[in-house]
């Protein structure tokens, strides 16, 4: 009973004094991607060029892209007030993914967002299945905001097809709680227009 309670205590006191990075857990799916009660003001689904289509934040101003950026939708705010935004990327893959190969690629995304982000911190990676059994890569990070503070992203890298999109959703880090409903219902609606593709 005294060993087991020692080994217990050890465990505990290691735990403890493993950097806060390696204790943060994961975020929950469920709390960032779901189609959990639509948030107030959103648009009906949109079709963008017949690829796919997406429920979006009602009196968001709609930005198109450029090159690899299909659009950016921003938050309206008063003037230099920064407010949430998502945006979404493309990019082509020479094949479809293989779901199975959906962990291994999304340890390659994550380097790569680390790489561009060389002042984020915080940063997870996880391969989730949403309630329609589609799969996708979450990665999570904060970087510095533009109005001080920190800012949170999380992008959400659904394959369809041939080709990689690439939600990205970012919000002050002390009002995220605010636009994670809107962010993981945004990305729960993202699909293929054509069913099957």
């Amino acid at each position: 009973m005294i060993r087991r309670t020692a080994v217990c205590a050890i465990l505990i006191a290691a735990w403890f004094m493993q950097p806060a990075s390696l204790r943060a857990q994961q975020p929950r799916p469920e709390d960032w991607y779901g189609k959990m009660s639509k948030p107030k003001d959103f648009d009906p689904p949109k079709t963008f060029g017949g690829a796919f289509q997406i429920e979006l934040p009602k009196d968001w101003q709609l930005v198109p892209g450029h090159t690899g950026t299909v659009f950016l939708v921003a938050e309206k705010t008063k003037r230099f007030q920064t407010g949430a935004a998502i945006i979404l990327e493309y990019q082509s893959l020479r094949a479809a993914v293989e779901p199975s190969f959906l962990p291994s690629v999304g340890v390659e995304l994550l380097k790569d967002v680390q790489a561009r982000e060389l002042a984020g911190s915080s940063f997870s990676q996880q391969v989730i299945r949403g309630a329609d059994g589609r799969s996708l890569i979450m990665i999570h990070y904060d970087r510095p905001g533009l109005a001080g503070g920190k800012d949170h992203v999380v992008q959400y890298s659904i394959p369809i097809g041939t080709t990689m999109y690439h939600l990205i959703c970012i919000a002050s880090s002390a009002e995220i709680q605010k636009y994670r409903p809107m962010f993981a219902y945004a990305a729960a609606s993202f699909a293929a227009a054509t069913p099957g593709r």
